[in-house]
């Protein structure tokens, strides 16, 4: 669509000429903003109109039709005194993302003593200060709301973090202005340091992608977890508006760890022990198998030393066209090959059966069965070594999963970057 052109001088004069008559305050200037002003408007474009009145603190809105020569236009006004639209122009923008803004506008009409201050070809915001604290506590929320079960809290939570998001990215990219909320969206998009899979996770937590809720929570899970290593060396520009304890924590990876608290599968409250185990707790990395809150599955032996009998087949949710098409062991179970989403390292195997499928799938984290105690378990509830599920592919002959992962910390139970650490000797080989 072409644009339009700038509305004609008499039809402004006759608005500015409007403007001062009606005006409940003396008039100090009126300018003409937004895409008019930017020469990018559209015959269905507002006119917007700044109107800078004297006195008090003052604000109000008002909203016209202007009918003339057979054109209906909106021409939508905002009056606000002048002191208070100056110190404005100090203050970061709401609408842009974090971004530092330079708007174009156009003086159209000024009080002499006001004319040099106001009249200004381009109206410049700063930047918002990293809201780092913000986005913290806003993912709280999220997971507060995904604990109770509310997925309209988490859907709105995950929105409001996505929008914080960029701010918080903003020191470690290079500097950019926008001039208009779609510019803005479209440069918070495009950041060029941003984590893994960054502009698919904002677009699915601002809604503007389809998803379940389990797929908005583990995205936003994975724009927080990934943002705080990329920010890390900003932790002093961090400390100016966040306290020196956060960017503290920022720096010695307790921030990282309360991220993996929250990122937990959300659960009824743990029973208390009836005698401690002598059992050590696990190290960090260690592969351990959780409980996750779904009824309890069949099958699991009554006495710990009884050799546990062939798994009966469990309950599972899975898409039937999906399990079709699966080729399981004895045990009802499919190999699972993990493998890194960035780079391809193979990182792991482990077993999936149906249900664990199912929850891979419909939740973005890695699940799998234990063969040993009979039970599922999601890769990092506890250790903080997460998988966040990128893609699940299925072999040609439908027993074997390749499931690509963004991998945080290490993906052994022996702190190991991959399971695959130990080289043996190859010998014999010739060159083709």
């Amino acid at each position: 669509m072409g644009h339009a052109p700038l509305p004609d001088s008499g039809f402004l004069e006759d608005w500015a000429a409007r403007l001062r008559q009606a005006a409940e305050r003396p008039v100090v200037g009126i300018l003409l903003r937004g895409s008019h002003a930017r020469r990018a408007a559209t015959a269905h474009s507002d006119v917007d109109l700044d109107v800078l009145v004297g006195g008090a603190p003052y604000a109000a809105r008002r909203a016209y039709l202007d009918a003339s020569a057979g054109q209906v236009t909106h021409v939508s006004v905002a009056a606000r005194d002048i002191r208070s639209w100056v110190h404005r122009l100090g203050e970061p923008a709401d609408w842009a993302f974090g971004l530092p803004v330079t708007a174009p506008a156009r003086l159209l009409w000024a009080d002499p003593h006001w004319r040099p201050r106001i009249d200004l070809p381009v109206l410049c915001q700063p930047a918002e200060p990293p809201r780092l604290e913000e986005m913290i506590a806003t993912l709280g929320k999220a997971a507060s709301a995904r604990a109770a079960g509310d997925r309209l809290g988490v859907r709105l939570a995950v929105a409001d973090l996505a929008r914080l998001c960029p701010s918080v990215l903003r020191p470690a990219n290079p500097s950019v202005r926008v001039h208009s909320r779609r510019a803005a969206f479209a440069a918070a998009l495009e950041l060029p340091v941003a984590p893994s899979g960054y502009r698919t996770d904002m677009l699915l937590c601002l809604g503007l992608r389809p998803g379940a809720t389990g797929q908005l929570w583990a995205a936003a899970v994975r724009l927080v977890a990934g943002t705080l290593p990329l920010i890390r060396p900003y932790a002093e520009e961090i400390a100016d508006t966040a306290g020196p304890d956060l960017a503290a924590a920022l720096v010695d990876s307790r921030l990282d760890r309360y991220v993996a608290q929250l990122a937990r599968p959300a659960g009824p409250p743990p029973q208390p022990c009836r005698e401690r185990s002598a059992v050590p707790a696990p190290r960090a990395g260690e592969l351990v198998t959780v409980p996750v809150p779904d009824p309890p599955v069949t099958g699991v032996p009554s006495d710990p030393n009884e050799l546990p009998a062939p798994a009966p087949a469990r309950p599972s949710r899975l898409d039937p066209a999906i399990a079709a098409q699966l080729r399981r062991t004895a045990d009802g179970l499919v190999a699972a090959v993990v493998r890194a989403h960035d780079s391809g390292e193979v990182l792991m195997v482990a077993w999936m059966d149906d249900e664990a499928l199912h929850r891979t799938l419909t939740t973005g984290r890695a699940t799998y069965w234990s063969r040993s105690r009979r039970e599922y378990w999601v890769k990092g509830a506890t250790s903080g070594h997460h998988q966040y599920v990128r893609s699940v592919a299925l072999d040609c002959d439908g027993d074997a999963l390749l499931v690509s992962v963004d991998q945080v910390g290490a993906a052994c139970h022996t702190g190991h970057r991959t399971c695959f650490f130990t080289e043996l000797p190859v010998t014999g080989t010739e060159a083709p």
